[in-house]
């Protein structure tokens, strides 16, 4: 690729009307959520004090909550093309994007494609894809993931990974009842299983290593220091770690305590960093 190619654009699909929710005044905040997630799964704990900060937009992916599911083969890109569309379609300007997990793939794809309709970005607890060369990376449904769904069945299979990789098994213990919110919510808005294995495949597949570096918007990228699961693409932490040694205007902050659902578990600690960091260019 030469330099200041922007490298092949995304490929004609089948639009969707995308599913969303606005709150609040102020700058416009699209959030981002992870694997299958709809946007009925970011917690009120987190949205409401951003709301008062910020014009908060929360999103349901293809195929989740009430957007529908369509034909294509799902990417990263795919769903990036469909936050860009929905932007255009609110007509508020650059805005500011969060994303979570696959929800930050999403929106690397987002400022990669369209530069403009991005003032800073938020990658939280998320990676660019296959960064070590010694660890197999899956393209398609990862074995564990094939063999979870076998043993358990899916509703059973997405609570334990909830569980087990949102949040430590200390908050876990303490807090249940916040844990169970998480599976409901995700189990409420859920993409059928075929609408899922698509997400998963999305996010398998990702890959931005050769052209994180390109991405020159401000950039918080955001990890708890106990997001050290090694799942389907590997350890968020060092996904994180990758990020901020490769992005050239990053600022890398760690979350104590926090495993992969630290907006769940830690709403109080996360939300003044995240009005810090984007309220500087509100």
């Amino acid at each position: 690729m030469n330099p200041g190619d922007p490298g092949p654009r995304p490929p004609a699909v089948e639009p969707v009307r995308v599913a969303h929710r606005i709150r609040g005044d102020g700058p416009l905040l699209l959030l981002l959520a992870g694997t299958g997630y709809a946007g009925s799964t970011w917690p009120d704990e987190l949205v409401d004090p951003l709301a008062r900060h910020f014009t908060v937009v929360t999103m349901d992916y293809r195929g989740t909550g009430r957007t529908p599911g369509t034909a294509d083969e799902y990417s990263t890109r795919l769903f990036a093309a469909d936050a860009r569309a929905l932007l255009r379609t609110l007509g508020r300007g650059p805005a500011h994007v969060l994303g979570h997990s696959m929800g930050g793939r999403v929106a690397q794809w987002v400022a990669l494609d369209e530069p403009d309709a991005v003032r800073r970005l938020v990658l939280a607890a998320s990676g660019p894809g296959p960064i070590r060369a010694d660890r197999p990376h899956y393209t398609g449904i990862p074995p564990a993931t094939c063999l979870a769904l076998v043993e358990k069945g899916y509703e059973r299979m997405i609570a334990d990974q909830i569980r087990a990789t949102f949040f430590t098994p200390e908050f876990a213990a303490d807090a249940p009842a916040t844990v169970q919110w998480l599976v409901d919510a995700f189990w409420q808005d859920r993409p059928q299983l075929p609408e899922y294995l698509k997400h998963v495949c999305a996010r398998q597949g990702h890959d931005t290593v050769a052209r994180v570096g390109e991405i020159g918007q401000p950039t918080l990228v955001l990890v708890g220091d106990r997001d050290t699961h090694a799942g389907g693409t590997g350890s968020h932490l060092e996904q994180s770690r990758y990020l901020a040694d490769h992005l050239p205007n990053a600022d890398f902050q760690l979350v104590p305590g926090g495993a992969h659902g630290y907006f769940w578990s830690h709403p109080d600690l996360v939300v003044p960093r995240l009005v810090g960091f984007l309220g500087a260019s509100a």
